[in-house]
């Protein structure tokens, strides 16, 4: 979030810059007593009826739950230019700034199936999508095959990979393209862009889950029930590391994922169903009543 130029879909803001949001989100934080530890987390251990949280700088906090709200770190290129223009055109989600890519020049670099729906969105509002993949063949479902083909303003770039990212230094400018079939050092060229967006995976954050037999999915994302509870008892997880059958990699969905494992904490230590404001359905109550 903090790496977004513009945030043009979270409700309440027409639009703002990631690091304002974040900004809002920490002073509101604060401003109602919350208290904020900036460390980094490397072990959590189960204890009887708690758990130990021991962290970098050597200090141990005790807990009874714990929500794991770690996210999903995407996948790099690992080329030169992809850290300077991180947030200056080079981006890892096409589903948050429409208006961001509208008649834009954009490439998108992968060949499965998120590659593929990231570039047919694109391809709606984008003057021109060029998907640049490594491989001879796209490796997505038939039907987004048939979509890319049948969509005129989309190119694949089959047997390609990026060399470096360019840009003025304000922002990103094009990319440089070597093909896999030859040496390292031969058929370079360079295409002009003014978006890049990575769909090459993620890696999901649950490293300090997995020595504690948390329950995951084929994916490695955790799997919780309705409450956002997972497996292990206490334990709750929420945002981009759940199961995507809850998670939508929005950060309006991760928001609401982190109210909604507050309240099932909550009913969790307290021994009671969570509080309701919505009353008694009206769902076919009979008249009068």
């Amino acid at each position: 979030m903090s790496l977004a130029p513009n945030i043009l879909n979270y409700p309440g803001f027409e639009e703002i810059a990631g690091t304002d949001l974040t900004n809002h989100m920490l002073n509101q934080l604060k401003r109602r007593g919350g208290d904020m530890l900036i460390d980094s987390v490397n072990e959590i251990v189960k204890n009887d009826n708690s758990f130990g949280v021991r962290t970098q700088n050597e200090k141990n906090h005790q807990a009874k739950t714990i929500i794991l709200a770690t996210g999903v770190q995407r996948r790099k290129l690992n080329v030169q230019g992809e850290t300077e223009y991180a947030g200056k055109g080079v981006q890892y989600c096409a589903r948050c700034e429409r208006f961001d890519y509208e008649g834009k020049v954009c490439a998108v670099v992968g060949g499965a199936n998120s590659a593929a729906q990231t570039s047919v969105q694109l391809s709606h509002v984008a003057k021109k999508v060029y998907i640049i993949h490594r491989g001879a063949q796209l490796r997505c479902d038939p039907i987004l095959i048939s979509q890319i083909k049948e969509t005129a303003n989309i190119e694949v770039q089959y047997n390609t990979q990026i060399a470096e990212i360019t840009g003025d230094s304000q922002k990103l400018t094009g990319i440089m393209l070597k093909s896999t079939n030859l040496p390292d050092n031969q058929a370079t060229r360079d295409l002009p862009i003014e978006r890049l967006f990575i769909e090459i995976g993620g890696v999901p954050g649950t490293a300090l889950l997995a020595p504690l037999g948390v329950r995951m999915d084929k994916g490695g994302f955790i799997d919780v029930d309705e409450q956002l509870a997972t497996s292990l008892p206490g334990v709750f997880a929420a945002g981009d590391v759940i199961s995507h059958k809850y998670s939508i990699e929005q950060i309006s969905s991760a928001v609401g994922l982190g109210a909604r494992a507050c309240v099932s904490v909550f009913s969790y230590l307290k021994q009671q169903k969570a509080p309701s404001l919505w009353g008694t359905s009206q769902i076919n109550r009979p008249s009068g009543q």
